[in-house]
């Protein structure tokens, strides 16, 4: 009997952790998105004022929604990814040229909150794939 709840301890150790480092999953909350956009922001040297617009404009699900056309970017081929990618990026550098950035700025802020090609995020975060 000791063996088999020793056992069973065991199996229920080795699946909490397995579970746990699965992470919670689920979306983040629209304050969880901001406070990390911000914290990938910091080595852009942004003000706050600066930083709250990029969030601003980064978050806009109504600009996404308008470049995409409601089409799914996780189905479009590559090549109509990336130009969809390019025409949202280049909306998102007018609204923050309107919000006084300069381009030497917006090209950073492009950089450090952009997906790469590979999937991955700039700073070697891993991303999604």
């Amino acid at each position: 009997m000791k063996k088999v709840i020793a056992l069973m301890t065991i199996a229920v150790c080795f699946a909490a952790t397995s579970a746990m480092a699965q992470g919670g999953g689920g979306q983040m909350t629209p304050e969880q998105r901001a406070a990390m956009l911000k914290e990938r922001l910091k080595p852009v040297g942004l003000s706050e004022v600066q930083a709250d617009s990029v969030v601003a404009v980064w978050g806009d699900r109504e600009l996404q929604r308008s470049v995409y056309n409601g089409a799914n970017p996780r189905e479009m081929s590559q090549e109509d990814r990336q130009a969809k990618t390019k025409e949202l990026n280049d909306a998102r550098s007018k609204r923050l040229s309107k919000a006084g950035l300069s381009d030497d700025q917006i090209k950073k802020v492009i950089e450090a909150l952009s997906f790469r090609p590979g999937g991955g995020r700039p700073g070697g975060g891993g991303g999604r794939k």
